[in-house]
């Protein structure tokens, strides 16, 4: 269950050797049972996107490919900006929480605060998303498929506001410790989007449009039973309820100079996010210009791409609790207790990447069965599975270790490192063995393999060789930019 609001955070540091064994023990049971809710939650947000697919999808091939195409430009474009932009919420709202040096207030201030600057963010976005058929048609898309792509990205604007109050306020809850609350709102609203989706789209007028429809619907119904939450159950202590304008004493949410924390947090964050995404639709385009069956490259390319998001969930909730467990050590001033919690998320990040790599690995020649009974794209899976689990290992150590820098205010570390991973390195590597050496989708993946190990060492060399006092110092200026007269 959740902790408490009188249930320190952050447990008082131990000296002996034996309370020290038992502080790891804690870490570790608490990093894991904190991350089962993430996950949980992760597979159940998910699910919103697959289930419009699927309902729209079902209406015919045109509508399927239309559903697919409008669903990852969705992604693309704005959800994965959302996320990269609240990053900085892991880091700003876990060290505020357990500080001594503001008022707790400040936590929902940064929340208010990123609301602000994802509220101009929408702007561009939603004039893309309004012009999407248009986009569509130059990239040579097929009439029909742009023109129901377009209605669909255009029926979803209504869900991106939802959707980062949604994150936002998540992130205000984990920051807490109260990381089941998002799950028991999901609980409600994946089967409502399931039912809702049916109904719109086989029981009314709406037909295809009916699957975006009930997505955005969606997304206002998770914000508002969180808000329920908060307002009733646990959370709202931390929601500041003035101060719109800015103060010389402290500045408030339309304070243009407090935005330089956030932006300098919100920047790397969407970088970080967004590079990986990018990376794997260029990738996707590549699949279709392999010489010979291009349709099977494809095929195993969307099978191989799906699972490595599958085995990305465990990590990912792992990586989120890491980054809130030494935020909230370092806003506490506990430099070594942070150090202990990022060192648990680096075993845990290893023991959970060996299992998951093993389990894709011995289950090869079976798992693409799971997406397909074409025995070429099986055929082509099981070859490039090996590859795909060792590039899953370094895939998962380095997220966990992304989130122990989040959790420090250092997005920027993993996200420079993506950008040379997938851009300098894992493209140009992959590409040239897939068409200059006719490795094909081997040669992609192999360029991704040698990347993502790269970037999962330094990653962790990085966390290792932290200066823990230092980060505190940084944590608490952080702090003190804030008053504590709220």
């Amino acid at each position: 269950m959740d902790l408490p609001p009188s249930t320190p955070l952050i447990p008082v540091s131990s000296s002996n050797v034996a309370n020290q064994k038992a502080s790891a023990r804690q870490e570790i049971i608490w990093l894991l049972k904190n991350a089962i809710p993430l996950v949980i939650s992760y597979l159940l947000q998910n699910s919103l996107q697959s289930v419009s697919v699927i309902s729209a999808g079902h209406l015919g091939a045109s509508e399927l490919a239309a559903a697919s195409l409008a669903s990852m430009f969705v992604t693309v474009t704005g959800l994965s900006m959302v996320m990269g932009t609240t990053l900085c919420l892991d880091t700003l709202c876990s060290q505020a929480y357990t500080s001594s040096h503001c008022d707790k207030k400040v936590v929902g201030l940064h929340v208010q605060r990123c609301l602000v600057f994802l509220t101009i963010l929408f702007l561009p976005i939603m004039a893309l998303w309004w012009f999407a058929h248009d986009i569509f048609l130059l990239l040579r898309q097929e009439q029909q498929v742009a023109l129901l792509a377009g209605r669909f990205v255009q029926w979803m604007i209504p869900a991106l506001p939802a959707f980062a109050l949604f994150e936002s306020l998540k992130k205000m809850l984990q920051a807490q410790g109260l990381f089941r609350a998002p799950t028991y709102v999901l609980f409600v609203g994946a089967p409502f989007n399931v039912v809702a989706s049916y109904v719109l789209v086989w029981h009314t007028p709406l037909g295809f449009i009916g699957a975006p429809i009930a997505a955005s619907l969606t997304y206002w119904l998770l914000v508002l039973l969180l808000v329920v939450y908060i307002v009733y159950v646990g959370g709202s202590e931390v929601w500041p309820t003035r101060k719109w304008h800015a103060s010389s004493s402290m500045g408030g949410v339309l304070d243009f100079y407090a935005y330089g924390p956030i932006l300098k947090l919100a920047i790397p964050g969407i970088l970080l996010i967004c590079s990986e995404n990018w990376a794997y639709e260029i990738i996707a385009l590549a699949a279709g210009w392999i010489d010979g069956d291009a349709t099977t490259s494809q095929g195993a390319q969307s099978v191989l791409v799906t699972s490595v998001a599958m085995f990305y969930t465990i990590p990912f909730g792992v990586g989120i609790s890491a980054a809130n467990r030494v935020g909230n050590a370092l806003g506490a001033q506990r430099p070594k207790q942070a150090a202990l919690a990022a060192k648990t998320a680096l075993v845990a990040a290893c023991l959970v990447a060996l299992v998951n790599a093993s389990v894709i690995f011995f289950c090869r020649h079976q798992w693409a069965y799971l997406f397909t009974d074409d025995e070429q794209v099986v055929a082509l899976v099981s070859k490039v599975i090996p590859i795909v689990a060792v590039f899953i290992f370094g895939d998962n150590v380095a997220g966990i270790a992304d989130g122990v820098l989040n959790g420090q205010g250092r997005q920027h570390v993993g996200a420079w490192f993506n950008l040379a991973a997938y851009y300098l390195s894992s493209l140009p590597l992959g590409f040239f063995l897939c068409f200059s050496r006719g490795w094909g989708l081997q040669g992609i993946w192999f360029g991704l393999m040698i990347s993502l190990l790269a970037v999962a060492v330094a990653t962790v060399m990085v966390v290792l060789r932290s200066d823990w006092n230092l980060e505190t110092i940084n944590a608490k200026n952080r702090s003190s930019q804030e008053t504590k007269d709220l």
